[in-house]
């Protein structure tokens, strides 16, 4: 492989905020900007432009890469510089998107790119292989893990450019379950943000043809359904509180340990010949002996942490084996949590990045309805937990919605919505308060049906 080496800044963790690039998507998964344009666009901005390798005046450079996509599945990087495709050197500044907008998911897709790497430029061979069309459909959608309302482990399955919440303004849209890599079913979501409006009733779909009713399922509590009914405060909860708080402890016990382990290492390494002689008064001796006996000190501190984690740690455990016996239980909290259920909540938890943790604790902590904003809120939802206190806090605020199953006998209806030049959506308590389907939200839904019913036929 031939190295260009030259002096180089990195290209977009510089920018200046005010710079915005005309880029251009292609299917296969990433956003360019042309060498051109970008240089164009810092230089009307009074901005300072980096050096490039020679002969990439022509080149464009990858903008961005959406995850499980071809490009970032072939190992396409933001911040690539794309001068070869197809064998064909870019010649122009418009040569790439002539090339890159007429390339499908059957077509083999070679890209030469120069890419940033240890201060120097490498060159570097991208593949980009032909996929079959049902293959492409499907990595247009997102798969998120979920619990569902018995704590066992189910994905989600939405397009990933459509809204990952319910509580999305206008929000319309299709996704469906999956359980061992199957499809379960088919749900259409539909969300309004009305404030002062009456929470019950129907959203209504109409058409130049037809006029569509939608009502959500009511799901009881301790019904098998996508999420489990009660508040965070409940009963019902206790025995997911304890799981997760044992996972919290867990992790902090061992935390604490470990540093523990550093602390008594550094200890044994640095005074393992050390003798304590109480005579000798020298500085350098006194400033040793002062960095022993403060070690000595941190591991105390340290062991002291340990054991008031091991105790919350015990004492939690026999909160779950108090849990799991019936006859210490209320009556009115008839629900158990299963041997597999306490393993989903265990994986569930321990996938949530840093952030959605914390959210999660304090969550179940202390509840949301104090402290809580609605970024946070959000964060809340995306990790599948606490579904239904996030549905009363959401719907104080005004949110109307229907997050109902479909039946194979009501897919026709949903391509009607679909193929309809024009299709407004309204709920019934304010039918002057309409918006309309956008062709995008048409065009994701038709991808997820297309998928789903695939699916469901193999």
């Amino acid at each position: 492989m031939r190295v260009l080496i030259t002096v180089a800044v990195l290209l977009f963790g510089s920018l200046p905020v005010q710079a915005e690039f005309p880029s251009k998507s292609y299917e296969m998964g990433f956003e360019t900007v042309t060498v051109f344009e970008y240089k164009k666009t810092l230089r009307e901005a009074n901005a300072a432009i980096p050096d490039f390798p020679p002969r990439t005046e022509t080149a464009v450079i990858v903008r961005s890469v959406e995850s499980n996509s071809r490009a970032s599945l072939a190992g396409l990087k933001e911040n690539d510089l794309i001068r070869v495709i197809n064998g064909s050197y870019l010649r122009s500044p418009n040569a790439a998107d002539q090339k890159l907008s007429v390339i499908t998911n059957r077509d083999q897709l070679k890209l030469g790119i120069i890419r940033r790497v240890d201060d120097k430029w490498d060159q570097i061979a991208i593949t980009l292989e032909p996929i079959s069309d049902a293959a492409a459909l499907k990595l247009k959608l997102r798969k998120l893990p979920r619990l569902d309302g018995a704590f066992l482990p189910y994905h989600r399955i939405s397009h990933k450019h459509a809204p990952a919440t319910r509580y999305a303004p206008n929000n319309f849209q299709l996704y469906f379950t999956e359980r061992v890599n199957r499809p379960e079913k088919l749900y259409l979501q539909i969300a309004q943000l009305l404030p002062g409006h009456p929470g019950p009733g129907s959203f209504i779909v109409t058409t130049a043809d037809d006029r569509f009713v939608f009502q959500s399922e009511v799901v009881q509590p301790h019904q098998r359904g996508l999420f489990f009914a009660g508040s965070l405060r409940s009963p019902e909860w206790e025995p997911v509180k304890t799981e997760i708080l044992l996972i919290l402890a867990e992790d902090w016990l061992n935390e604490k340990r470990q540093e523990f382990q550093q602390v008594e290492a550094t200890h044994k390494q640095e005074f393992k010949e050390f003798q304590f002689d109480q005579s000798r008064r020298d500085k350098a001796y006194q400033e040793l002996n002062q960095r022993r006996l403060s070690l000595i000190t941190d591991m105390e501190r340290i062991n002291q942490k340990i054991q008031t984690a091991e105790r919350n740690y015990q004492i939690l455990l026999q909160r779950k084996e108090r849990l799991a016996n019936p006859r210490n239980v209320r009556s009115r909290n008839p629900f158990r949590l299963t041997d597999e259920a306490r393993e989903a909540i265990k994986s569930h938890f321990t996938a949530l990045t840093s952030e959605q943790k914390d959210i999660v604790t304090r969550a179940f902590r202390s509840g949301i309805s104090l402290g809580f904003k609605e970024a946070e809120l959000l964060q809340l939802e995306e990790t599948g937990l606490a579904e239904q206190e996030i549905r009363r806090k959401q719907e104080k605020l005004g949110w109307l919605w229907v997050d109902a199953p479909l039946t194979p006998a009501q897919i026709p209806m949903l391509r009607a919505i679909i193929a309809a030049p024009r299709a407004t959506v309204h709920h019934e308590s304010t039918p002057e308060q309409k918006f309309e389907v956008t062709p995008e939200q048409k065009e994701r839904m038709q991808t997820v049906l297309d998928v789903y019913e695939a699916e469901r036929n193999k």
